[in-house]
């Protein structure tokens, strides 16, 4: 059910409360002040991937200005409304594929090689549960990606020969890429474009009920 607040209302800690419950049982408190600042990091993201037709991860500089634990929220604890929620997972899910992607494109020393985070990152992905069919299949997308990392022939885009088994995994990770890209980038920039007119008319029915009560 999606909470009845005021915009405002879910930044004060002492009508809401959040928390990230660990693998291990431990927590830790957080609130919407670091909900919305990942929440603008996975925004960005979303933008610069629509800078290509495809899915691109290298170009993106986590460790540098992208640089918060984006797993741990697939973990968030409390009073936070569904549709923040979806975006929040659907978020976060698609930073976990694109740290695996980067993997395969093999354009540098990569972030989870970098700092040693592969036990990290999936303690938290293999305890979450998804609650709808979309982010369980972005996660068995990811599923798929840590099953193969290792294979480097499943990286090679160009004409290269391989073996069936190795072209049937390549070509599954092309796939996956592009329903990653046309699901959590393209659909999601269209479904944004497409909610201005009911917006636009849900706002003038608001304020014409308000002048015919005025008028009563």
């Amino acid at each position: 059910m999606e909470i009845n607040h005021r915009i405002q209302d879910k930044f004060l800690a002492d009508k809401y409360s959040l928390w990230i419950e660990f693998p291990d049982g431990s927590k830790r408190e957080t609130d919407y002040n670091e909900v919305e600042l990942v929440l603008k990091d996975i925004r960005f993201i979303r933008h610069e991937l629509a800078n290509y037709s495809y899915l691109y991860a290298s170009q993106l500089s986590f460790g540098g200005h992208l640089n918060r634990n984006y797993w741990e929220f697939l973990k968030l604890k409390g009073e936070i409304g569904q549709h923040d929620r979806d975006e929040l997972e659907e978020g976060v899910l698609l930073v976990i594929y694109l740290l695996y992607a980067e993997i395969f494109e093999a354009e540098g020393w990569c972030y989870l090689y970098r700092n040693k985070l592969f036990d990290t990152v999936n303690s938290f992905l293999d305890s979450y549960a998804p609650d709808n069919d979309k982010k369980k299949e972005l996660k068995d997308c990811i599923q798929f990606s840590r099953d193969n990392h290792e294979n480097e022939k499943i990286g090679d885009q160009g004409p290269v020969d391989l073996e069936p088994e190795n072209k049937r995994l390549r070509d599954q990770r092309t796939e996956n890429d592009k329903w990653v890209h046309k699901t959590f980038v393209e659909d999601y920039f269209v479904d944004i474009a497409n909610s201005f007119e009911p917006l636009r008319q849900k706002t003038k029915n608001f304020f014409d009920s308000i002048m015919k009560k005025g008028k009563k």
